[in-house]
Formats: C-alpha cells, sequence, structure tokens
C-alpha cells in the first residue's frame, strides 16, 4: 500500500516502461563500462544501468581511486587496450577531481552507438523464470521513476553482486577456512571479515590561519593516539568487521566521524600544531570506496592454488597482475581504538601474471548471468589480486565478447565454455579497443614482467 501511494503521489505509473535489449549491464563502474562497450562494438544493443550521475565507480571524482593492475600481458594480450581511451593520465589516490577525468568516461560510454546508458538508476528487483533472469526493475534515485529492461543476457557489474543476489545466485561473502581450499592465508575458521571501505580526504594550505569546529563524538582523539597526517587515501579505511552491505551507511559515516575528529583534535588541541594552522579540509570523500562484499560463485572458484601454482586452464582469459593484497587493521591503530580500528595494513604477496578463468565469469546456477569486477567467482584471498581496476575492465571485456558469441549463436554463458572457447580465444587475443590515436601512457612492459623473479611472502616460509 505505502508503494502504491508513493507512486501515486509522485505521479509514477503503477507499471513501469519496458524496453528490450541484447544485453543489460548493471554496474556503470570500470568493469561495467568495458563490458558494456566490448558487447556493443561486437553489435548487442546494450543497455548500462549505473546509479550515480557520473561513471567510473572508485575511480571517478566522487571516490578517486587510481586506476590498478597492468594490461597488454599473456597470450589474450588484446585486453585492456580499451582502457586507455578513457584512463586517467595521472595517477594516485585522493586527488584533484580533474585527474579522474570524469568526462572522459561520458565520452567513452556516449560515443557508443549500441548503448543506452540509465545514469542515476538503480536495480531494486529482478523478474525470473526458472533459473533465468527475466528482466530487471530499476528506480531513478531522484524521481523514483521505475522501468522495466528485458533481456535475453545480464552482466552484474555492482561490485555488490546485487543482480546475482536478487536472482538467487550462489555466492560467498566472508573469509573461508584454511583448509575448504587449501589456502595458507586464509584463516583457520572461516568468518564474515571483509575488507574495509575508504574514505578518502585531503587538507590544502590556505597560505593563512583558518579555522576547524570542535568536533568530538564516539571517539576521543589525544597526544597519543592521533594521526598527525595532512591527507588520508586507501590507509583509512572502516567497516571490516560490518556487513558491507546491509551496514555500508553506518560504515561510511564512521569514516566520515573519524576524519572530522582527528581533524578538530589536530586544528583545536594538539599542542604543536604549526604545521595545521594554515590547513584546511580541501575534500572529503562522500561515498566510501568499498573493496569487498558478495562473490557469486561460477563453475570455477579461483583459489589461492591457481595463482601459487599457476596452475593452466584451457579457458585462461584475463591476466591479474597485482600481488595477493589483503587489508587487516593497523596494529597501532587497533591498540588505540580496538572496538573500531578505522586504518589498516597490508602485506604484497608479489606473483606470476596469471590468466584467470572464463568460468569465473558468469553464474553456476543461473544460466544467462555474467559478472565481472569483485564479485567475480573468486575466494576471500584469490580476491586479493583480481579486484583492482585495470583488472576488473579486463573481465568486462571478456564478458563483452562472451555475450556477442551468446547472441550469435542463441547460447548461454557456459555454452560459450563447451562449444565456442576457440571463437572467444580469439577475440580475446585480438581485443576490441582502439589501436590508433590513443595515449600510451598505460602501456606495460610484459618482457620486464616475464623477466623478474617470482616473490612468495607467507608467515610460514618467508623466502
Amino acid at each position: 500500500q505505502l508503494t502504491d501511494f508513493r507512486k501515486k503521489m509522485l505521479d509514477i505509473p503503477a507499471e513501469p516502461e519496458q524496453y528490450s535489449y541484447d544485453v543489460i549491464v548493471t554496474g556503470g563502474g570500470i568493469a561495467g563500462m568495458c563490458a558494456a562497450a566490448t558487447a556493443s562494438r561486437l553489435g548487442c544493443k546494450v543497455a548500462l544501468i549505473n546509479d550515480r550521475p557520473v561513471l567510473g565507480g572508485n575511480n571517478s571524482s566522487e571516490v578517486r581511486v587510481h586506476l590498478g593492475g597492468n594490461i597488454g600481458v599473456g597470450p589474450n594480450s588484446g585486453l585492456g587496450r580499451m582502457i586507455r581511451e578513457f584512463g586517467h593520465s595521472k595517477e594516485g589516490n585522493a586527488k584533484p577531481a580533474a585527474n579522474y577525468e570524469d568526462e572522459k568516461k561520458e565520452l567513452f560510454i556516449a560515443n557508443e552507438k549500441n548503448i543506452t546508458l540509465y545514469a542515476n538508476y538503480r536495480a531494486i528487483s529482478v523478474k525470473t523464470d526458472g533459473n533465468r533472469i527475466e528482466s530487471v526493475i530499476i528506480k531513478h534515485i531522484e524521481n523514483g521513476k521505475e522501468v522495466e529492461l528485458k533481456a535475453p543476457l545480464f552482466s552484474d557489474c555492482t561490485g555488490d553482486g546485487t543482480i546475482g543476489y536478487l536472482a538467487g545466485a550462489d555466492y560467498n561473502m566472508g573469509r573461508e577456512s584454511r583448509t575448504e581450499y587449501g589456502e595458507e592465508l586464509a584463516p583457520i575458521q572461516p568468518d564474515k571479515m571483509t575488507m574495509g571501505s575508504s574514505v578518502q580526504w585531503y587538507s590544502a594550505d590556505k597560505g593563512k590561519p583558518t579555522r576547524f569546529p570542535i568536533f568530538s563524538y564516539g571517539l576521543q582523539f589525544n597526544e597519543k593516539n592521533c594521526e598527525k597526517v595532512t591527507m588520508g587515501e586507501w590507509k583509512w579505511e572502516t567497516g571490516m568487521n560490518f556487513n558491507q552491505i546491509d551496514d555500508f551507511e553506518r560504515i561510511r559515516d564512521y569514516g566520515l566521524m573519524v576524519i572530522y575528529s582527528n581533524w578538530s583534535f589536530l586544528k583545536n588541541e594538539l599542542k604543536d600544531n604549526k604545521k595545521y594552522k594554515n590547513r584546511a579540509l580541501d575534500w572529503v570523500a562522500y561515498i566510501a570506496g568499498k573493496r569487498e562484499s558478495r562473490r557469486l560463485l561460477g563453475d570455477y572458484i579461483l583459489k589461492q592454488d591457481d595463482i601459487d601454482k599457476n596452475v593452466y586452464h584451457e579457458d585462461a582469459s584475463f591476466v591479474t597482475t597485482w600481488s595477493i593484497d589483503l587489508h587487516f587493521p593497523d596494529s597501532l591503530n587497533a591498540s588505540h581504538f580496538p572496538d573500531a580500528p578505522f586504518k589498516v595494513a597490508t602485506k604484497h604477496i608479489h606473483i606470476y601474471p596469471y590468466a584467470v578463468p572464463y568460468r569465473c565469469l558468469y553464474s553456476r546456477n543461473i544460466e544467462n548471468l555474467f559478472m565481472a569486477g569483485r564479485n567475480i567467482s573468486v575466494t576471500h584471498v584469490a580476491l586479493g589480486t583480481v579486484r583492482v581496476m585495470r583488472t576488473t575492465g579486463m573481465m568486462g571485456e571478456v564478458v563483452g565478447m562472451a555475450a556477442s558469441l551468446c547472441k550469435k549463436y542463441n547460447t548461454t554463458p557456459r555454452g560459450v565454455y563447451q562449444k565456442h572457447l576457440p571463437e572467444l580465444k580469439a577475440l580475446m587475443k585480438e581485443g576490441v579497443g582502439k589501436k590508433e590515436g590513443i595515449p600510451d601512457n598505460q602501456k606495460f612492459n610484459e618482457q620486464k614482467l616475464l623477466k623478474e623473479p617470482r616473490i612468495f611472502i607467507i608467515e610460514k616460509n618467508k623466502k
């Protein structure tokens, strides 16, 4: 009744408008952008749904995380070239908004004639028929308008695995036990801990004394436990012991609270605060950058052993080059704030470039669902190496290529693996990114990497 009342008062039709596409991609981050653009260039009519006004997800000016990972590595060297069409030319986290070049991403999608962008729309429900998704209902985040989008294929690039979850897809969340997949980096007992979310910020020297109001809520800062810094990037991370979906607003608000409380102490109470007298908060993110939540399960689940042993798979697709990078609470910060630490540390466990199976990119029980991004079929440990954004962009490219083959042969994502793998390999090797007129600032030297020694750092054996 309340839903009907709201629609009536807002003059929203009881039944949403309906549109049909070949592929519906939900999530306008790097993975979703690449999935949509690749499918578009290969002849698919695509709907791209993004619940923010700007594209790019964590790489947008709203969150400001730089693109990590390398491209042009391995047998499928055509993957990743597309990212150079819209990727930023300046590296770094928590930098001025212009560094993240939102307008370049907007033009990249706008120039794809086969893509319809639904900006400011959030997916709120799906309709299914057995183990297939038939449509997704999306709602405009400002005016409440609803639209129903139908397609034979869907790609969940939401990060949170929202479409898969709504459709009943199998998923994991949290850390598996050490014995479940034989992972030395996993905890002895399984738990619900995830990597946290970062509210980034920075200050600026204004050239004259500035004021900041007294702000002290929840945490008591003092000379010993305050953070004597002028900016905070990825290490300012919260919510590892909370649910990154259900409690996300609380996680973000706590991230804001510690920034303002700490800054208030530096400005108003720190004894030797001349370093901060002329400084003012110049930017504080209002959207937290999330690292981990649901992981949708595919026909294959990538694990530490695959990466450690460089296990070969016939359906090797995108290559991950980032270290196994798993965040944990910073010991000093946690000693000061044991109930709610807000800073983290990590150990970078370097890997040899590894080609991840295509079977990690589609659901094992929802037959027309792809996924790309940090919600693909991996363990918590393996997520530590695939979650950075140049890598997730290449996942999206593979999904877009597979979707075009699904359309061509009227088959499913699994059907591509079973019957059309050679054609998918040919597409991945060639790529669909532009070859001319693209800056070379993100080119990666594959030969240099292959000559470097393979290094592992684990607690049991630090060789």
